[in-house]
């Protein structure tokens, strides 16, 4: 693996342990049942990555065909073998077993997930991954409904806007589970507020300016 794989693995572990605490607090607080008797329902999705120790040569494989399908014009113009190997290649990748070891950023968005299901008081918390990695979205929110869930809030670690995967394809899936449940209320919880953001960038900053870690000391 190359030192810009390891550095963007790094990174995005980082980014979601830092933002815990500003998600969980975005929420409001609810037992089983949220106000009228709904039971409610969060879906974490974070962007995914394949596992470390996924068989190289498929995901060249895998690259590959994407790479095909999108000079055809889409799956609807791609021909059907293809697309069918490519499916069967990202189910495969998505199913692959997750650890710690071989995959740190799932690891860190369940962390997320299971923090935010203790403090809000939420007893149904599914984890999405939009690309390569577990559910994707919609198989998570048919999840949640199949718990009972009566309204579904949908989140993601994907904090910024004009990002592709936050702002068209996660919305596009959310989109698609509401015509699937129509009988189920399915929010989006996106994009994030900017000063809330702003306010977790600039505390996070100030962890780790040379005053902070002065005072840190100092009550050891």
């Amino acid at each position: 693996m190359s030192r810009r794989h390891v550095f963007d693995r790094t990174r995005v572990v980082l980014l979601v342990a830092s933002l815990s605490m500003a998600l969980s607090g975005m929420l409001p607080s609810a037992d089983a049942e949220g106000a009228g008797g709904e039971r409610v329902a969060v879906v974490i999705v974070g962007h995914g990555l394949p596992a470390k120790d996924f068989p190289r040569e498929k995901l060249r494989e895998f690259r590959r065909l994407m790479g095909q399908v999108m000079e055809a014009g889409g799956e609807e113009r791609a021909p059907a073998e293809l697309v069918s190997r490519l499916h069967a290649l990202e189910h495969e990748m998505r199913r692959w077993p997750r650890t710690p070891q071989n995959d740190p950023y799932d690891a860190a968005v369940r962390e997320l997930a299971s923090r935010i299901k203790q403090m809000g008081g939420y007893d149904i918390v599914e984890v999405a991954h939009n690309e390569s990695c577990g559910m994707d979205v919609g198989e998570a929110i048919a999840s949640a409904v199949q718990k009972g869930a009566t309204r579904v809030v949908v989140l993601t670690t994907m904090l910024i806007r004009g990002g592709t995967h936050a702002e068209v394809e996660i919305a596009e899936k959310v989109e698609r589970a509401r015509k699937a449940h129509p009988g189920v209320k399915i929010v989006y919880a996106w994009p994030f507020d900017v000063e809330e953001l702003t306010r977790l960038m600039v505390a996070q900053a100030a962890r780790f300016l040379p005053a902070a870690k002065a005072e840190s000391e100092s009550r050891k």
